[in-house]
């Protein structure tokens, strides 16, 4: 063969490589079904629900945190962040390990598993934003905004919420 052949042989090699390490990279070994089952109870988010209060529009986002604990001795798996508005992202964080934020899943389009452990005896946050400003002046008035966690089975699906005004002036 000559070198010019191997060369780009090589080089795309590589470049395959690269790719299938960046796509597998952080992704858990563990399967589903391969986790110690949790018993849900020993699975707590608080707290259920924040009232935000009054809420000046221009004054931009307002964050609270969530505590999710794992009470368990074993690993507790997250599969799905979901919203009740795009105007709410949500994100799960575990020392320096953060999911991206999710949002509401709109017209048929589903937000992707996340797949984030949490270890066993441990606490994460969720970082909920909201953004008063989303909907415009429209927005202006009560809000009532929900988070839905979905873990693996059998824990099942725990929800969030923070209600307050969203004001002008």
């Amino acid at each position: 063969m000559n070198k010019k052949l191997m060369l780009i042989l090589l080089a795309t090699l590589f470049l395959i490589g690269g790719g299938v390490y960046l796509i597998t990279k952080g992704q858990n070994t563990i399967p589903d079904s391969a986790l110690p089952k949790i018993d849900p109870e020993e699975v707590q988010v608080s707290p259920e629900t924040y009232d935000i209060g009054k809420v000046l529009m221009k004054n931009g986002f307002v964050v609270r945190e969530y505590e999710i604990k794992n009470n368990s001795k074993n690993i507790l798996r997250i599969k799905n962040i979901v919203t009740s508005c795009m105007c709410t992202r949500a994100q799960v964080v575990f020392g320096d390990k953060r999911s991206r934020f999710y949002a509401m899943e709109m017209s048929g389009a589903k937000n992707p598993n996340i797949d984030f452990d949490i270890p066993a005896e441990s606490t994460a946050k969720l970082v909920v934003r909201f953004d008063p400003a989303a909907h415009g002046p429209a927005g202006v008035g009560p809000v009532d905004r929900n988070v839905w966690l979905t873990f693996a089975d059998p824990v099942g699906t725990r929800e969030v919420k923070f209600n307050g005004e969203v004001v002008l002036q």
